[in-house]
Parts: C-alpha cells; structure tokens; sequence
C-alpha cells in the first residue's frame, strides 16, 4: 500500500513538474517581447546554426548596424565562409565586403552547451561584453538555459526567429530536451 501511494505519489509530482516545465517553454518560445530597437547596439551578433532563416535574421542587423560582428555557432567544419555567403545571393560589394571583414564561423560546437562554449570563449578572446542571440523561436528556451549557466558575466539578449513550419515532433522533442536541461541545472 505504501508503494503505491510512493509511486502515485511520484507520478503526480512528475505530472505537475510537465506543467511548470511547459508553461516556462512555452513562454520562453512564444515571447513577442523579443524586439530590438534603431539604436540597441550589440558587440556582436551571434547565430546559432540549423536553418538559413537565423543566418539572414542576424546578418540583418548586422547591416543595420546593431554590431560590427556577426559570430555564426556551430558551423559544419566542412563549410566554408563562402558557402554560406551564397545563401545571399549577393552581387552587391558593400554587402559582400560586409560579410567578408564582419562574419566569423564557429566550427567547435556540436549542440547547444558547447554553442554557449564556444561563444563565451570567443567573444572573452576579443574582449566583448553584450550580445544578441539568434535563434529559432522554439530553441530559445533551451539557448537560454544554456547560454544563462555558461554565463561569464557578459549581458545576453535574444531574438528568436519565428518558425513558420513548425510540426508537434520537433516542438516535442525540443521540450523534452529543454525538460532534460531544466532538470540538470535544478540538480547541478
């Protein structure tokens, strides 16, 4: 009898931590608050990887001249500066000048901790103290977890990229890495 009231017990604590932990997601995901004004300036605009979307978002406000760096996180190591450049289809040389002196490729990290790894170092290496994340509006919540527990006193903002082809298994599945990360970092 016991064990029963134990595991129900169990169950409707897990069933009510599901809860918080979506609301929190989903509030994180769903923010309209994520603006960025003509004059909010940043030292550097970062991009995480995994749709062109985020890349044109951020080399965006690097023309609109929110930071004179764009670092782009977690790039394939085969890909190159040029590769990703023809994602713009370009034959302007004040943009392809832009993209060639201001846009730097991070090409250590393979997820979204060593994503805030990799710049953290990059950004304390050049001395940078304030950033905008770039995102897509479904990672957010999990970046922000991320990005917050690796935190080296350098001021984050974020901007999620609004996902127009969003299907329930990969929000699931994104909730139920944020749930994992949500649960390390009460524990740890």
């Amino acid at each position: 009898m016991t064990i029963k009231i134990l595991s129900l017990a169990n169950i409707i604590f897990i069933f009510f931590l599901l809860i918080i932990f979506f609301k929190e997601f989903y509030q994180l995901s769903n923010q309209n608050n994520f603006t960025i004004s003509n004059n909010d300036y940043f030292d550097v605009i970062v991009v995480l990887t995994g749709n062109t979307n985020r890349i044109v978002k951020g080399y965006e406000l690097l023309q609109s001249k929110h930071s004179k760096k764009m670092f782009i996180s977690g790039v394939n190591p085969i890909v190159e500066k040029k590769d990703i450049k023809s994602i713009f289809r370009n034959n302007d040389n004040k943009k392809n000048n832009l993209f060639d002196c201001c846009v730097y490729l991070g090409k250590n990290a393979k997820d979204t901790r060593s994503n805030a790894i990799e710049v953290f170092k990059w950004m304390k290496s050049r001395n940078l103290n304030s950033a905008v994340l770039i995102t897509s509006d479904f990672h957010m919540p999990r970046s922000i977890l991320e990005f917050k527990k690796s935190n080296n006193n350098i001021k984050i903002d974020y901007y999620p990229v609004k996902t127009n082809n969003k299907n329930f298994v990969d929000i699931f599945n994104e909730f139920l890495r944020f749930c994992f990360v949500r649960v390390k970092y009460l524990i740890f």
